[in-house]
């Protein structure tokens, strides 16, 4: 009997360090699991990083390319050293055994070196820089469309190799502690720097809740009793929120004025191009009230051409005083509508008389373009800024189209963007 006991238990005990142990197992299984799956995450995280980065470096290699100053040859200069590093730390954090990896590692460390040397340099470009420059882009630009291609294999394959142009005759003295030069850059002029009052609004009078409907249904073409008020906003304008079916829109307390259209109604196939939607949503401004307004650039997608405007005054584009009409292609009527830059910065401006004339900015401009539009143009800058610039307009070397703007005071290059164009519409980076 105690011989049949000690074997139970003994049993017992087998069993219990058995499960004991497949718990164990299963627990640590599922614990590497999870760090499997976090690893790549991250490595997947890295990869983002590394597209985002070399696709910002692309920009600002080209545009560092058409620049012929000093001061905006060092802003774009700054900016490759920037997208540079962030590259390089983002590669970090793929597999060593990535193939290219360490190609694509020296390419962006010897870009950024060399965009030092140019900001130490402190000059306009010479042939040889034009020279490095272009076989920089074409290797970023080859870079980037092929991080492109693999993302959905977390880039275990980054063929880089012989195809990198990198440059090695040049002072690769790294920098370490040095202080660089702080960026100044707008973008498209579509989300610039708002201020912290309305110019627009200044002493216009308070609206309450039943004249925003009103507001609102003559805007939409509306009846007034399909509206109704279902909130407010706070913020730098304050507003009414109306809505009513698929139609929400926020009309500003002071003034009156639609700050916000969206509709949100299924769209049917389109009934027209998205140049005569650009029609419909120019004329859609005359109506309301916005007058002489130019239009800049459009995108359209999903069966909606969204449309920049800017107002005009004395012959210039006034690039801060925006508004953004979307326009459904299947009936022209309009979908979306935004005017917080108009209604932040429209006034009259007292402009002053340029100090260099149109011929004398064009000869600021890099030998590399051609000219093929030009006029005037107030553009918004840091600081709540606005420079009065001269637009030109250009064809590239590649038979591609920038915009550099010259400002009318001093012939300094203020801007450069480059056009994005496609089937889809006219953007710019």
């Amino acid at each position: 009997m105690q011989k049949k006991s000690n074997a139970i238990r003994t049993i017992s005990f087998l069993l219990c360090v058995s499960v004991v142990s497949l718990s164990a197992a299963l627990y640590y299984r599922y614990k590497a699991d999870g760090l499997t799956l976090q690893v790549e995450q991250h490595q997947q995280e890295a990869y983002s990083q590394l597209l985002d980065h070399v696709s910002n470096l692309e920009t600002a290699l080209q545009k560092a390319r058409y620049s012929n100053s000093a001061p905006m040859l060092s802003q774009l200069a700054a900016q490759v050293w920037r997208e540079s590093a962030g590259a390089s730390a983002a590669l970090s954090t793929l597999p060593l055994t990535t193939n290219g990896l360490l190609e694509v590692q020296k390419f962006v460390n010897q870009t950024g070196e060399y965009a030092f040397t140019l900001i130490r340099r402190n000059g306009v470009l010479g042939d040889e820089e034009y020279t490095n420059l272009s076989a920089l882009y074409q290797s970023a630009d080859s870079l980037c469309s092929q991080l492109m291609d693999y993302q959905a294999t977390l880039g275990q394959d980054l063929a880089f190799g012989s195809q990198a142009q990198t440059v090695s005759a040049f002072d690769s003295d790294t920098p370490q502690q040095a202080e660089y030069p702080s960026l100044v850059y707008d973008g498209p002029f579509s989300d610039h720097l708002d201020r912290r009052t309305s110019l627009y609004l200044e002493g216009q009078a308070s609206v309450t809740k039943q004249q925003a409907i009103e507001k609102a249904a003559a805007f939409a073409a509306l009846e007034e009793d399909s509206l109704q008020v279902t909130g407010e906003t706070a913020g730098t304008i304050p507003c009414w929120q109306v809505q009513g079916g698929d139609i929400a829109m926020q009309v500003t307390k002071q003034g009156g004025h639609v700050l916000l259209l969206t509709d949100g109604r299924t769209l049917g196939a389109p009934q027209m191009t998205a140049q005569q939607g650009a029609q419909q949503a120019a004329a859609f401004l005359e109506r309301h009230g916005f007058a002489g307004m130019k239009q800049s650039y459009y995108e359209a997608t999903g069966g909606i051409v969204t449309v920049n405007f800017a107002s005009q005054q004395d012959g210039r584009t006034l690039y801060p005083d925006l508004v953004k009409v979307s326009i459904a292609l299947d009936t022209g009527e309009v979908v979306g509508f935004e005017s917080r830059g108009y209604l932040m910065n429209h006034r009259e401006r007292q402009l002053a008389v340029p100090q260099i004339s149109l011929e004398q900015a064009r000869q600021s401009l890099s030998p590399l373009l051609t000219v093929e539009r030009e006029g005037q143009a107030l553009i918004p800058s840091a600081g709540e800024r606005e420079v009065d610039c001269y637009e030109f307009v250009c064809r590239t070397p590649e038979n591609t189209h920038c915009i550099v703007y010259i400002d009318a005071q001093t012939g300094a290059e203020q801007n450069i963007l480059l056009l994005l164009e496609g089937a889809n519409g006219v953007l710019t980076a």
